[in-house]
């Protein structure tokens, strides 16, 4: 099962769900509030609500317990689940999960997120975008330094790649993506990046849990949250092609470095 970032339109996992349909049964999970963006325009989200949607597709869906894979917002959805439902899940794979409170300088990146929040609120869906983007690339050096595993071949010649052209379906879901971003800014964006882990309930379910984050993100927030994850809970940081975005940036990269991942995990 995989959990998309952003406002959660599964769409953007198109490509990393067709090639891995070949080897696995996958599905795909839209978030409530790009399902049903009306409900959510004037509500707050929050992680242990979305974990409960996708607890609820598990059991309507499979008789055994899934791996689940969740990037960005969707990976903080699914440290959720694992904490509060880990028998549910076989293997959780959370790709650069930014819960900021797992960082030293914490308050920092809160108030530049307030600052986002702010902004969509004052100045509209652009600057506050701009804003966020400039919070989430900065660069800082990460005090964490788990053992870092590239899984499979993916590394050999990698740094002579580039991006996957988007797809036509890409291409057209952008402007509905638009349409989700305030929605995304106000309501979704704070309070799933300032959320608090349950790192007990984690550590108790770490043989089930792979912390990754993407190559080229390096030094920038997500990556050093997914380290200082992997550091906390004394487990490897598995890095993955691309960088924040690299599943929907690098679908067919990024597919093959998660089925080797899923092969070496589940051997």
């Amino acid at each position: 099962m995989l959990l998309p970032g952003g406002s959660g339109h599964a769409g953007v996992l198109d490509g990393v769900v067709a090639h891995l349909a070949d080897h696995h049964r996958v599905v795909a999970l839209s978030s409530r509030l790009a399902s049903a963006p009306g409900d959510a325009e004037h509500h707050d989200q929050r992680p242990a609500d979305h974990a409960e949607d996708a607890l609820g597709l598990i059991e309507a869906l499979f008789d055994e317990p899934p791996t689940v894979f969740g990037f960005s917002a969707g990976a903080i959805t699914t440290l959720a689940l694992l904490a509060h439902h880990p028998d549910r899940i076989g293997r959780a794979v959370v790709h650069e999960p930014p819960v900021i409170g797992l960082l030293p300088d914490a308050d920092r990146h809160r108030e530049a997120l307030e600052a986002v929040r702010t902004a969509a609120r004052t100045q509209g869906p652009e600057e506050a975008s701009r804003l966020m983007t400039e919070t989430m690339t900065a660069s800082a050096p990460s005090t964490d330094s788990p053992e870092v595993r590239h899984p499979g071949d993916w590394l050999d010649g990698y740094a002579e790649t580039q991006p996957e052209p988007p797809t036509s379906d890409l291409l057209e879901l952008l402007p509905l993506l638009g349409e989700l971003q305030p929605l995304f800014l106000e309501h979704l964006l704070l309070p799933f990046t300032t959320s608090e882990l349950d790192l007990p309930a984690l550590s108790a379910a770490e043989s089930r849990l792979v912390p990754a984050a993407g190559i080229d993100s390096r030094g920038q927030l997500p990556h050093r949250t997914a380290t200082a994850l992997a550091h906390r809970l004394g487990l490897p940081l598995t890095e993955l092609p691309g960088g924040h975005l690299g599943p929907v940036e690098r679908p067919a990269q990024f597919a093959t470095a998660l089925r080797a991942l899923l092969a070496e995990v589940t051997a």
